[in-house]
């Protein structure tokens, strides 16, 4: 299975009540999600691998630290990208892909229409980190990891707000113990259910259409 982490921090859940509130209007929506970018980088961040180099302070020779990996962040268009800001801040080094996607509202299936990845080095050296608001029925997030695994990318995160339990299950069903073994989802919330449209209950909506004012 792959591993759901559930980030829990007072500061997230504020935020993310202001989130679920269906009377926060587009600013105060997006700020919210802008801070909690951070606390998810933060807790995605804490699985980089370090290497050790010599440096040298004002007063002696000493060990120092850098992140040996490559590190590339994917936005699923277009919510997505309100995560990015956080991501970047915290590590300005790190590498932005971006895949399309949206979900046909009849079928409920995943339909992409854009990806491109950055040039690496050595794609088994790289942890790609999937920006992904909302993981309801889990097709726009299945979809963006088998593209990632098609490509050579061995070890992949996902960055939510809040997951529905089918969407977490059919990540699981659909990809290999192995696989399963090199995804971890990370959330906010682990929520209720679907309801017969595909959105998460208790949820907040459709994330992209509050943060960009289409609702």
């Amino acid at each position: 299975m792959a591993k759901l982490n559930i980030l829990t921090h007072p500061l997230v859940a504020e935020y993310l009540t202001i989130l679920r509130d269906k009377n926060t209007d587009k600013h105060n929506f997006c700020v919210a999600i802008d801070k909690i970018s951070y606390f998810l980088a933060a807790d995605i961040y804490k699985n980089l691998s370090l290497e050790s180099y010599p440096i040298t302070t004002p007063l002696k020779k000493t060990k120092g630290f850098r992140v040996k990996e490559n590190v590339v962040i994917m936005p699923v268009l277009r919510a997505g990208l309100g995560f990015t800001k956080g991501f970047i801040d915290l590590y300005p080094k790190v590498k932005v892909s971006h895949i399309g996607i949206f979900r046909n509202e009849h079928t409920l299936q995943p339909v992409n229409y854009y990806f491109k990845f950055p040039p690496v080095k050595d794609k088994n050296n790289t942890k790609v980190i999937i920006l992904e608001p909302m993981i309801a029925t889990g097709g726009s997030a299945i979809y963006a990891i088998k593209k990632l695994f098609e490509i050579g990318i061995k070890k992949v995160f996902v960055a939510s707000l809040i997951a529905a339990p089918e969407g977490i299950k059919e990540i699981n069903n659909s990809f290999s113990k192995s696989q399963n073994e090199n995804i971890t989802v990370t959330v906010c919330a682990y929520d209720e259910k679907l309801n017969d449209k595909g959105y998460i209950v208790p949820g907040l909506g459709d994330a992209g259409d509050r943060m960009f004012g289409t609702v």
